[in-house]
């Protein structure tokens, strides 16, 4: 007789016992597991569903057994998945295309650095697919790095495939390892590089087999598991957490470093998502945090040539038990921090309301941060998934509130309604009348610094000063910052100090009385705009602790604020 098939009732019941611990749970679980193991696959809606239990049941253990039974059936669905890709029908699959498991495929417009990074680190399994409808052509941008005799080629009327193929073959390598060669040629920043790569609209195929560029494969740094005897940890007294100590980072070598980052970069592309902090991520930036109950969490800080010259993006990657489980960032600056968080969908039910406290834990004691903003594409506005969830109750549970006071006044009645009455449900319209404000959790007293103000204010120096010419304006801003701090031997500066110390300038040009300023406040000024080359933990908290250009910054911002 044929195997019986595995359907989704029996991966139903499994994952309905995932995430329930105690009592008889445990023999349940295997039970439900062995009986799955039992059933053949070849439904890809079936696999996926089979395959994103599997990660939920190993990202949450319930003993050492059900662990190494829950891997075995982990590859078995790879190998499934692997037999579908290359002998199931088309429609199936199809259907397993993009879904991010092993020896499935991922199509997606990836952008230049993940492009580079998969050249360099993966360069068998990954390939150029196709160029979009609306991309420019490849010939009107890659002339620049052909030589100059090839006139004729950069003028051709080939299909964009073909003139690559042509103009960016290489003896060894695929097409997109040509094509990142010939723009690493172009006479351009890097930054302008991303910007023409990305206008080509290139469609980037990994066929990640069974390496970590799958969800199924990717890990993070191994470390003792944590089991949940004890079942799930979801009622969090956050002002606790925030403030119990961290441990101290993880000490990573370097091939530990370039794994994190690996790591970061091969969990989004098997969703078909980058960001630019873990895209961009410098592996000697990286900090990874092992916490309590199988978490840690991996910091990724920019480049230095691509960092924003205030508050940097900082990408973050939850881990548990080793499963990638959420990602997202902040953007820390003077005691303030934009956070965004994500838990993937398969493991949504478990700890989410802890991890999401342990990623506030990390920012707060790394950088000081003493408010966290949220902005409505995390639980509502446009989010039509996190209106209909009713997300915004999350974030509301532990402590954060509706800057915008109607907003504020809104969510306290709808709250009031839902702890007069357990059975009450916000309707979704009524939630969009108080989520389209940022949302703000306040752990002490704080005086407000945006940015985008300070930006804004240099941007009206300019205009006001200069008629609009930055080249003069920058000029300008560089010798008064290095006349005022008697900056001496700057030319023997590494490049990226300088490049830092340009960009800051003109907001150090802003500072009055700066010339007036101790020895010891100027030397540490310097300092702190070279230290936005380097380690970008080492400039926030040098800026924290710089209580003077602090306060001249705040004094900035108010000043630009009521103009």
């Amino acid at each position: 007789m044929p195997p019986r098939l595995l359907d989704l009732d029996g991966v139903r019941e499994l994952r309905a016992l995932a995430l329930r611990f105690g009592g008889t749970y445990e023999a349940d679980k295997r039970r439900a597991l062995d009986a799955a193991a039992a059933c053949a696959i070849a439904d890809p809606a079936v696999l996926a569903a089979y395959h994103d239990c599997l990660l939920c049941l190993l990202a949450y253990p319930q003993s050492r057994s059900l662990r190494d039974r829950t891997r075995v059936e982990l590859k078995r669905v790879a190998t499934a998945a692997r037999q579908l890709m290359a002998s199931g029908p088309a429609r199936a699959r199809a259907r397993l295309a993009n879904s991010g498991i092993a020896w499935t495929d991922m199509t997606i417009s990836f952008g230049w650095d993940i492009a580079c990074w998969l050249v360099e680190r993966f360069p068998a399994h990954a390939d150029l697919d196709s160029f979009g409808e609306n991309g420019i052509a490849p010939q009107s941008v890659l002339g620049e790095a052909l030589a100059p005799m090839e006139f004729e080629l950069a003028a051709a009327a080939a299909t964009p495939l073909d003139f690559v193929a042509e103009a960016c073959a290489v003896r060894r390598g695929t097409k997109l390892a040509g094509l990142v060669r010939a723009f690493a040629r172009l006479p351009c920043s890097d930054a302008l590089r991303g910007q023409l790569f990305e206008a080509l609209q290139p469609f980037i195929v990994i066929r990640p087999g069974a390496s970590m560029l799958s969800r199924t494969f990717v890990r993070g740094l191994p470390a003792a598991t944590f089991f949940h005897r004890g079942g799930l940890e979801r009622d969090v007294d956050l002002r606790t957490l925030l403030e119990r100590p961290l441990p101290a980072p993880r000490r990573l070598s370097a091939a530990e470093r370039l794994h994190v980052v690996d790591a970061g970069r091969a969990m989004l592309s098997a969703l078909g998502r980058e960001t630019d902090a873990i895209a961009l991520a410098c592996p000697d930036g990286v900090r990874y945090y092992e916490l309590e109950r199988g978490v840690a969490l991996a910091l990724y800080t920019m480049r230095p040539d691509r960092r924003s010259p205030l508050d940097s993006h900082v990408g973050m990657m939850i881990f548990k038990n080793g499963v990638p489980v959420g990602y997202g960032g902040g953007w820390p600056f003077l005691g303030t921090c934009k956070i965004g968080v994500n838990v993937f969908a398969p493991f949504r039910g478990g700890e989410s309301a802890l991890l999401f406290g342990q990623v506030l834990r990390v920012y707060r004691q790394c950088f000081g941060v003493e408010r966290f903003v949220a902005e409505p594409s995390q639980f509502g506005g446009s989010n039509k998934e996190g209106l209909q969830s009713g997300a915004f109750w999350f974030y509301y549970r532990l402590g954060f509130r509706p800057i915008e006071p109607r907003s504020a006044q809104r969510a306290e009645a709808a709250w009031a309604r839902m702890q007069a009455d357990p059975d009450h449900r916000t309707p979704v319209g009524e939630l969009r009348r108080f989520t389209d404000s940022d949302i703000e959790l306040r752990l002490g007293a704080l005086p407000e610094c945006e940015p985008g103000v300070l930006s804004d204010a240099v941007t009206g120096w300019i205009r006001r000063d200069f008629g609009g010419d930055r080249a003069a304006a920058e000029r300008a801003a560089i010798r008064l910052a290095v006349r005022a701090l008697g900056v001496r031997g700057m030319e023997r500066w590494p490049a990226a100090e300088r490049d830092a110390f340009r960009a800051l300038a003109p907001l150090v040009a802003l500072v009055p009385g700066l010339t007036r300023w101790p020895a010891t406040a100027k030397r540490s000024l310097v300092a702190l705009l070279r230290a936005k080359a380097g380690d970008e933990f080492r400039f926030h908290a040098g800026l924290a602790q710089h209580r003077r250009f602090a306060d001249a910054l705040r004094h900035l911002h108010d000043e630009f604020a009521r103009a």
